[in-house]
């Protein structure tokens, strides 16, 4: 491979490749699922559902130490109030980490929305950390009580460490709010409601669960 300076289509790939075998300490396997559906008297179909429309399928983490996530604007704008600041002081030049309704237009994913998360954490850390969505769950920052961690610090500290502790807060999660329940009904509408709130519909979140569950319960 000649070193043109052009990230090309092999170069890309080996990149890809490499990364993939960094992670692979950090992975989950079906020994870890199948503890976990025991542990919430699941179905292990049930929870690779769940990872796979949260998160395509794309794992926990995009590199080591980096867990999936997804910077969410709205939610940014709410913390931001709820701290008592005015959202509009700081809208300008923000205008894709900061806005009032939620709107997938500025997703950029991957390494890309840590560049937005980094933008955010300068308006004000707490804030930012809990208006990103983490790891193969997708869980909200905003929600580390319920996940059991004493603050958001923690939480991601738990979730940068490998699958099975995200697989963990993600049970805890469950539990906490009672929503395992619909997971063991496969009550994929219910579950959609309270996971993915009472939009869900607009994406058929609940179609793509139950798609996602015949698939892994083959």
């Amino acid at each position: 491979m000649s070193a043109d300076g052009i990230v090309g289509k092999h170069t890309w790939d080996a990149l890809q490749d490499s990364i993939k075998l960094e992670l692979l300490p950090f992975r989950l396997c079906e020994t870890d699922y199948a503890e976990a559906a025991r542990t919430l008297n699941v179905e292990v179909a049930a929870l690779k559902a769940v990872e796979e429309v949260e998160t395509g399928g794309g794992g926990g983490f995009i590199q080591v130490g980096y867990p999936t996530i997804l910077f969410e604007g709205h939610i940014f704008w709410n913390q931001l109030k709820e701290r008592g600041l005015n959202p509009e002081d700081y809208r300008v030049g923000n205008e894709d980490i900061l806005y009032p309704e939620w709107t997938k237009r500025y997703y950029k994913k991957g390494m890309e929305e840590y560049k937005r998360l980094e933008r955010a954490e300068q308006i004000n850390g707490v804030a930012a950390l809990c208006s990103a969505s983490w790891g193969m769950w997708q869980i909200m920052g905003f929600n580390y009580n319920a996940c059991g961690c004493r603050d958001v610090f923690e939480f991601i500290t738990q979730m940068q460490l490998k699958e099975r502790t995200q697989l963990d807060l993600f049970l805890a999660f469950l539990r906490t709010n009672g929503w395992d329940k619909y997971l063991r009904d496969k009550n994929w509408s219910e579950f959609a409601r309270h996971y993915n709130g009472p939009s869900y519909r607009e994406n058929e979140y609940d179609k793509k669960l139950a798609n996602a569950y015949e698939k892994y319960s083959i």
